[in-house]
């Protein structure tokens, strides 16, 4: 399950999400408005290295703070591509949320042991695509000349010195108050391989194709969270289909395993899938675009701060749902609290979600981990026996211990009473001899 907008840039959900922007070609890079590419100086208030969603996120709630200091956004990148999307439920006033591609208010589930079809009024769940929420930012961002943006930036070490912090780019040493790092957590990479050793750890890689199909197959209506009734021989896989017309849909293929899957073999599978499902075999319909990506999902601690003044931001600071791997609320939680706390000169809280959910998200992650031929029929019990209003507010971290306690009711209690006890034993400090 995967993680996803302001022309009033406050405006609610609710009344944002009455207009939405004209749809645009798929795969077109986001326009950069010229504005920003601004001459670098050796001195700034705010680094922020990364212009992906957290960085542009933060940004952008730094300006409504009404910060007017030099603020640089750096990244090694040189176009803002099309390549990605994200999906939340609106289930609270977020900024962005007019600029929503689909919405859909009803979701299938499926899986060998059945399917299961969820309603709401109240919280529908929202398809961002990244084209669209570049350029909104970018286009916010330009129209303040504190703010900065090289692309094609090389970032090396930063380090903390003499109440400033450091920066090493490749155009040399930068200057700052506050650096925010949000350059994600690439495979391979030093707390990618901490993290990985060191804490429960359950990899989410997909591929998703964006499909126009030559006749009507997909349902607007309703779209396809999770379908695992496909092949599990190599890992707990399943499938998600987001329709935002009867001809186009993105569907995507997501294996939650150490399997290693080429981008051929998930392209073949999505056309077994396609054909099967809706009976479309491959010349019956164009690929538009592609995303593909790795979501880990982990219990592991991420630090938010390496020292006074440098701050971890998006998933190297822990914002990615450790049990679901949604992520885009938690990066607009955490980034609206830190800009207003930076801004204000007050420490930022380290956490903005309830503690109790930790023990639940580890719960289900060691499930996910250790009895994967099992999940299937868990998640089918999950959709079945919760009420989708509970659902949605567990799912995004807005739940109620009342919600919490309609979770727990609908789920198999054997496995997960023993799982919780290890993971209590496990927290307990280690005994002295």
């Amino acid at each position: 399950m995967r993680v996803t907008g302001e022309a009033e840039r406050r405006a609610s959900p609710r009344s944002a999400s009455r207009s939405r922007p004209p749809q645009k070609a798929c795969g077109v890079a986001a326009r950069f408005p010229e504005a920003l590419d601004r001459p670098l100086k050796s001195d700034y208030e705010f680094v922020i290295l990364g212009a992906g969603c957290s960085g542009l996120s933060l940004c952008y709630y730094l300006l409504e703070e009404g910060v007017d200091a030099p603020i640089l956004i750096l990244d090694r990148k040189r176009t803002f591509e099309d390549d990605r999307t994200w999906c939340f439920w609106d289930v609270e006033p977020a900024p962005f949320t007019h600029l929503a591609l689909k919405e859909w208010r009803s979701w299938d589930f499926a899986s060998a042991g059945g399917s299961v079809t969820q309603t709401t009024d109240r919280y529908p769940y929202k398809y961002l695509a990244a084209r669209d929420f570049y350029e909104y930012v970018l286009t916010r961002l330009a129209e303040s000349p504190n703010v900065t943006v090289r692309l094609g930036e090389d970032v090396g070490d930063y380090t903390e010195e003499n109440g400033e912090a450091r920066v090493e780019t490749s155009g040399g040493t930068l200057h700052s108050r506050y650096v925010f790092d949000g350059r994600g957590l690439p495979p391979g990479s030093p707390v990618f391989e901490e993290a990985r050793r060191g804490a429960l750890w359950v990899p989410q890689k997909f591929l998703g194709l964006r499909v126009r199909a030559g006749r009507a197959v997909f349902d607007p209506g309703r779209c396809t969270l999770m379908d695992f009734s496909v092949d599990q021989s190599r890992g707990l896989r399943f499938v998600y289909v987001l329709p935002t017309g009867e001809r186009e849909a993105l569907v995507e293929n997501v294996y939650l395993s150490e399997a290693e899957v080429t981008p051929t073999e998930h392209r073949a599978e999505i056309r077994a899938y396609v054909k099967s499902t809706h009976g479309l075999a491959s010349d019956e319909y164009e690929v538009l675009g592609e995303e593909r990506g790795y979501i880990p999902m982990t219990d592991y601690a991420f630090p938010r701060r390496l020292g006074e003044r440098i701050h971890n931001i998006g998933m190297l600071g822990g914002e990615t749902r450790p049990s679901t791997g949604y992520t885009f609320l938690r990066i607009q939680r955490y980034c609206r609290t830190l800009a207003a706390a930076v801004a204000s000169g007050v420490e930022p809280p380290k956490s903005h979600y309830p503690c109790r959910l930790d023990l639940l998200d580890s719960l289900f992650l060691r499930f996910v981990r250790e009895r994967p031929e099992e999940c299937p029929e868990v998640y089918r019990r999950m959709f079945a026996g919760v009420p989708p209003d509970h659902l949605v507010r567990f799912l995004t971290e807005k739940s109620t211990p009342l919600d919490e306690a309609r979770l727990i009711r609908a789920l198999p209690k054997a496995p997960f009473l023993k799982l919780a006890a290890r993971a209590l034993l496990e927290r307990l400090p280690a005994m002295g001899p």
